[in-house]
């Protein structure tokens, strides 16, 4: 007889390390006697991959790296598209998109590396539904967005003309606003069934399933496909298309300059597809393996490990988009120096006005000072003046402004 107790309940959609770090310990009980009774059972339990100091800290920094260039780099995508009209294209509000998404998602960072380094979740119920749910709402639209951008540029070099009408910036407010609204519901499981989980190390954050062996592998299969699956294939047969099309344009259809156009910005939306099937591919490879094919101790230990890599992965994804953008496109670049040299100047300003503020205030000292010791010096001037006329000297002589008189021999005065 065999008694499994399996209490490994984790979130095969969230993209977060938090529930692969938070439920790789599970009890594999089994009996190793016979009968009705259970005895001898055996405990068998994963070591938790952050027991390692090493690991631990490692993981810490780099997952703090990632989070300062993908939080100020996806904030500066912001800022320059909403910034300078010049980046207000159709393309560029899909992006915009696109990194509202990566910060909101990297916004969950801080929450991830604190309970990394505590191994507990402290943060609350209310939290933990909300982390739960904001993080696999922009798994979700990452990938519904990177399907728009493709399908975007399918239209713009496939269908020119039809593109005129249908690429416009009140259209693409609709499609975007329709994107996340579809994630929003494709998640609804996560907001309804996160929670926390009590454990030795105090709480966890986590996606409590009613019914474990056939509500798990059935989401994470649905996941599977909704987040990555289906849209990475759309995306393929849309490039497919795109390729196709710019190998066959001729010279005369287009201008060589509007094909270059199309082939940038093309290659720019294509790289960022690459790179996020690259970052997200091992992960859903290792969520398969993990909860389809229940792997046995052996081998569940190494995928743990595994999933902890996976993780950093999907994280980095969200950093490296600001990073492409400046490499592989001329505006993006040039509106990131502009931003930079703005900030720069600003500082510079504020230097110089603190300066000029420091400067105006000792001239202002001096300045009172000098009027202080005027008007003091004019008040002795006239004290003086006031005393002279009364201090007339014995030989008839006077100072200041009276008539000096001098008797002469025969009695007339000159």
């Amino acid at each position: 007889m065999e008694c499994l107790n399996a209490t490994y309940i984790i979130s095969s959609v969230n993209t977060s390390i938090l529930q692969l770090l938070d439920n790789v310990s599970y009890d594999l009980i089994a009996n190793d006697t016979e009968g009705a009774e259970r005895e001898n059972c055996k405990d068998f339990t994963f070591s938790h991959p952050m027991s390692n100091p090493v690991i631990l800290w490692i993981s810490l920094v780099l997952y703090g790296i990632v989070f300062l260039v993908g939080f100020i780099g996806n904030s500066l995508v912001i800022y320059v598209v909403l910034r300078y009209s010049k980046m207000q294209t159709v393309t560029n509000f899909y992006i915009l998109n696109l990194a509202i998404a990566d910060v909101t998602f990297l916004a969950g960072l801080p929450f991830l590396m604190f309970t990394m380094y505590y191994k507990s979740w402290r943060f609350g119920y209310e939290m933990c539904k909300i982390y739960m749910t904001s993080t696999s709402v922009n798994q979700y639209t990452s990938s519904m967005l990177l399907t728009i951008l493709s399908a975007d540029r399918y239209l713009a070099v496939c269908h020119p003309i039809a593109a005129t009408n249908l690429r416009t910036p009140n259209i693409s407010k609709v499609v975007a606003l329709t994107g996340w609204m579809v994630s929003a519901l494709l998640i609804l499981p996560i907001f309804m069934y996160a929670n926390t989980v009590p454990s030795p190390r105090g709480l966890n954050c986590n996606i409590v399933w009613p019914e474990f062996y056939y509500g798990l592998p059935i989401f994470t299969i649905y996941s599977f496909f909704a987040a990555f699956a289906v849209p990475t294939s759309l995306i393929m047969v849309f490039y497919c298309m795109v390729v196709q099309k710019l190998k066959t344009v001729g010279p005369r259809q287009k201008s060589e300059e509007k094909k270059k156009s199309h082939r940038r910005v093309t290659r720019l939306v294509l790289t960022v597809v690459t790179v996020y099937v690259l970052c997200w591919l091992p992960y859903w490879i290792i969520q398969m393996q993990i909860f389809i094919f229940a792997p046995g101790p052996g081998l569940g230990h190494v995928l743990t490990n595994l999933s902890v890599l996976s993780g950093i992965l999907t994280y980095c994804n969200s950093a490296l988009n600001p990073v492409m953008y400046a490499f592989l496109s001329d505006n993006f670049k040039k509106s990131f120096m502009k931003a930079c040299v703005c900030a720069q100047r600003s500082e510079v300003n504020k230097i110089l006005q603190a300066e000029q503020s420091q400067l105006s205030r000792k001239r202002s000292e001096k300045l009172s000072r000098a009027r202080s010791l005027n008007a003091s010096t004019r008040r002795d001037v006239l004290m003086i003046n006031e005393k002279t006329p009364n201090d007339v000297s014995n030989t008839g002589t006077s100072t200041g402004t009276m008539t000096t008189y001098i008797p002469l021999d025969n009695g007339e005065t000159k």
